[in-house]
């Protein structure tokens, strides 16, 4: 600044001099005085605004302490516009020459804003000069405006910031006040329409500020100053009214900066809200017009303000909400890599900027506001999920000074999947804030990865939307459309199956895979079940079971574990996997009986995802054993369709039954399938099949014994009891069917066949007492227990009866043989149907005597009669063997022999 050098040296002189030689007590320092006027109280008007404050000084008129820094804290609402004004440089304002009166290289003088009177304290006294306020360029984007002044011959500058720590109100700083010239009080007003000609009288320059005598000066020649300017609105008042109004005011010295000295003015109430328009618009475009598709938005809220210096302002924002059509819900796939942004992140009830991790962006966002030099940039970030609170977002901009930190409430219908989003503010700021907007832009991202997912069908939506004036008025409510037109091919329902083992190699244990697959426009998966091929059994023997509250809850001992799952869900290319790498496995266990089945899974599926953790979703499934096949069919309890209000769509269901020796291969290599029903959410069925087949049957061998023996009395006429016992050989083929056919020394006598159970006395578990003519008990390798059962006569469509052994225990097998006679007489029962299974023992015990269905044709002890036994194995080997029917004759020989002298 080109001043006279002597000047400030005799400034700093004089200055010193009063400060060495005052007796001040520093602590005594505070602001004397302090009030603050508005030249209107009409709400949305453009007031003159002054404020006035005095600090507290000794007798000798020095103050206690020379001032550090001046806060003006302004109440929210009242807002300016410093981009209708030209604005002064610092370079000018700092090189202005107080004492050239032409003020060239100076402040423009349609930069000048207001007026203050400021007194300070120099040459031994205090001393008042009326000085030009004008409108800065900001710093940077470390204030969203300046205000500069000369404090006599000091260029002053003053900086308006926005409260982000709370309730969005403007904050006016002077830091670093000058300390060679104290300042004592000030006086000032800022003019609400600067261009207006009512305040042409009071545009000065700084040399007729400071060659003025502290009296109001005009320009050179009494005539007063025309801006030049159009006249536009440079302050307005809050469209809130009814709320008492504060401005605060904070003082601190430079020798107790820890020690601020504080003051509270109250401003009039606004008035006259019932006359501020309010008429705001919204549009709501998708990225993708495609239906069943991810999709982001584009949003568009248009906010109509009246910027009219001769008319009062539009009201302000003061809620939001929109609600979009009922549909179009969350799209999981989003959840992929996203991040989230915690409170601290984002720096909530700070004034610093958000550092929220890049990968929680999900939309960015563009605010046009007059009050503001150009179009600022933000982001949506997602919000770090709370209990109750899973998708609030948080709106964000970090330009021109401001640090906006606006909460979002996302609520998704927990039934439906709708989403609602509401912006209230904070309680600091009791809504949002309270600054002109004229239109809010934001851009939900596309692509795979976006955040929603469009509606199945195809057709028009609407979105309904609430706003929320601060004026007090009604809100403004309406529907705004938006439609898919693409990709309508919609609703069919033919999910495809893939499954087998990992190695497929006959009579081998080998992990087993289920893959169900579904389009993304096809409806959802309600519920399924699968049946894998005869002869692909399960070890459950050595399996811990997972039961009662444990199974209800999925947390099942490891001992129980049986396999892995991985679950793809939401629409588009790329749905969602779970688990994610680092989350919790999805796992599944062996439970017992269920829903009358007599085995089950337990699928404990823990539903995380990016930031998320809906907590952890139980799955039953009964596992039901056909008695005649030993095939299984695993059905599942309804699959959940929404969680949290996020709809979860199965794209993909995998299951591998991975525990070391559990899953069994069949011994038959014929061409077999996997079998499964698919249900879908309307109701529909599907049928996928996957082609199933084993080899290395061949290298299978197959030589079982079969032994039977009659107890009992040999003579011609008795009724013996008969044994037999099957015992297979460990790793062979499993029996697929077997033949028996006894010799001509036994018949059947039809006259002990008393009792038979019916086929739907049999299917009912009703069979009577009577109709049990014996026992059976069968081991097998992949059960802890033997299967025990009677065996009972049956009623058929053939001539004789036929004979059912009903093995139950942890499962329920029935082995049914066909009783004829061969030519000659003898007896022959055929068992057409056998499991494919493994079996270590099976002993079959046929009562005798009154019970007895045999009976000897001729005395057992005059010759041995073979058996006539054919047994079929499922690798397509099979063998023939005639054992000896073995009796008690040999017996009775050796005790006759004993009994001779």
């Amino acid at each position: 600044m080109r001043r006279p050098a002597l000047l400030s040296v005799l400034a700093f002189l004089v200055t010193l001099a009063f400060a060495t030689s005052a007796r001040a007590d520093v602590s005594d320092y505070g602001i004397k005085s302090f009030s603050a006027s508005l030249s209107t109280n009409q709400a949305g008007d453009h007031p003159d605004f002054v404020t006035s404050f005095d600090l507290k000084r000794e007798p000798s008129g020095l103050l206690h302490a020379t001032t550090r820094e001046i806060v003006i804290d302004s109440p929210p609402g009242l807002t300016g516009n410093p981009n209708v004004v030209p604005k002064c440089t610092a370079a000018q304002l700092v090189l202005t020459d107080v004492n050239d009166p032409s003020g060239e290289g100076s402040c423009p003088i349609g930069s000048q804003v207001g007026i203050s009177e400021v007194t300070v304290f120099n040459e031994g006294g205090a001393r008042t000069f009326i000085e030009p306020v004008y409108n800065m360029e900001p710093p940077g984007d470390e204030a969203v405006a300046r205000l500069g002044l000369i404090a006599e011959v000091f260029p002053t500058f003053i900086d308006i910031r926005v409260r982000s720590e709370g309730d969005y109100g403007l904050r006016a700083t002077i830091e670093g006040a000058g300390s060679l010239i104290p300042l004592l009080a000030a006086t000032t007003t800022l003019w609400g329409v600067p261009a207006a000609s009512s305040h042409d009288p009071l545009r000065i320059t700084p040399y007729e500020a400071l060659h003025c005598g502290g009296e109001p000066c005009t320009s050179p020649g009494g005539a007063p100053r025309d801006s030049g300017l159009i006249p536009a609105p440079f302050l307005t008042n809050p469209t809130r009214c009814g709320a008492p109004l504060e401005i605060g005011m904070i003082a601190r010295s430079y020798a107790l900066p820890d020690q601020p000295s504080t003051a509270i003015a109250s401003l009039p109430a606004m008035a006259g809200c019932g006359k501020l328009d309010f008429d705001p618009t919204l549009t709501v475009t998708p990225s993708s017009g495609e239906a069943a598709a991810p999709t982001g938005l584009d949003v568009r809220l248009a906010l109509p303000q009246d910027e009219n210096a001769g008319s009062i302002a539009t009201s302000q924002l003061r809620y939001a909400r929109v609600v979009l059509p009922q549909g179009m819900t969350i799209a999981p796939g989003a959840a992929d890599g996203l991040a989230a942004c915690s409170a601290v992140e984002v720096g909530l009830g700070t004034s610093g900027p958000a550092s929220c991790p890049s990968a929680s962006k999900i939309a960015t966002v563009e605010i046009d506001s007059p009050s503001l030099a150009r179009v600022i940039d933000g982001a949506v970030f997602q919000r770090t999920p709370v209990k109750g609170n899973l998708f609030g977002v948080w709106l964000v901009s970090d330009e021109l000074g401001l640090h906006l930190k606006l909460p979002g409430e996302v609520e998704a219908d927990p039934v439906t999947g709708q989403l609602s989003t509401s912006f209230t503010g904070t309680a600091e700021s009791e809504g949002l804030p309270q600054e002109p907007v004229r239109e809010f832009r934001l851009h939900f991202k596309s692509g795979p990865r976006a955040p929603l997912a469009a509606p199945q069908s195809c057709g028009a939506y609407l979105t309904h939307y609430e706003f929320t004036p601060w004026s007090g008025r009604s809100p403004v409510a309406g529907a705004t459309p938006m439609s898919f037109d693409r990709g309508c091919e919609t609703g069919g329902f033919s999910p495809e199956l893939s499954a087998g083992t990992a190695n497929p190699v006959a009579g081998a244990f080998a992990a087993f895979t289920m893959t169900l697959t579904r389009e993304s426009r096809e409806q959802n998966i309600s519920a399924l079940a699968l049946s894998p091929p005869r002869g692909l059994s399960a070890k459950l023997a050595g399996v811990t079971l997972c039961e009662g509250v444990a199974a209800e809850t999925g947390s099942c001992p490891p001992a129980s574990r049986v396999g892995i799952g991985r679950v793809a869900t939401g629409p588009g290319a790329a749905p969602l996997w779970l688990p994610q790498p680092g989350k919790d496995p999805i796992l599944a266990y062996l439970s017992g009986p269920y829903k009358g089945a007599p085995y089950s899974f337990v699928v404990k599926a823990p539903a995380q995802a990016g930031p998320f953790d809906f907590g952890t979703v139980v799955t039953r499934a009964a596992i039901r054993i056909n008695p005649t096949t030993a095939r299984a069919t695993v059905a599942s309890d309804p699959l959940p369709q929404i969680l949290e209000g996020v709809p979860v769509t199965y794209r993909t269901i995998h299951v591998e039954l991975d525990r070391r020796r559990f899953a069994l291969n069949p011994t038959s290599c014929t061409e077999m399938q996997v079998d499964s029903k698919v249900a879908s959410v309307t109701g529909q069925l599907a049928t996928p099949r996957s082609r199933f087949q084993v080899g290395g049957c061949r290298d299978l061998g197959f030589r079982p014994t079969l032994s039977l023996r009659l107890f009992g009395k040999t003579n011609r006429g008795a009724h013996p009891r008969l044994r037999a016992v099957l015992r297979p050989r460990k790793g062979d083929a499993n029996i697929a069917s077997a033949q028996v056919a006894l010799p001509r020394s036994e018949f059947l006598d039809q006259e002990h066949i008393r009792t038979v159970c019916t086929r739907v006395q049999f299917a009912q578990d009703g069979c009577p007492k009577g109709s049990i003519y014996g026992f059976a008990k069968a081991t097998t390798p992949l059960l802890d227990e033997p299967l025990r059962g009677p065996v009972y006569l049956r009623s058929s469509n053939n001539t004789l009866p036929d004979l059912v052994i009903a093995l139950g225990g942890s499962i329920e097998i029935d082995a049914v043989g066909r009783i004829d006679s061969i030519k000659g007489g003898g007896i022959r029962t055929t068992f057409a149907v056998v499991p494919d299974a493994p079996l270590t023992r099976l002993v079959l015990t046929m009562q005798g005597g009154g019970k007895g269905l045999l009976v000897n044709s001729r005395n057992l002890c005059k010759g041995a009669g073979r058996v006539e036994v054919e047994l079929d194995a499922h690798n397509g080997r099979s063998i023939d063997r005639n054992p000896t029917l073995q009796n008690d004759c040999a017996q009775k020989r050796r005790r006759n022999t004993q009994k001779k002298p």
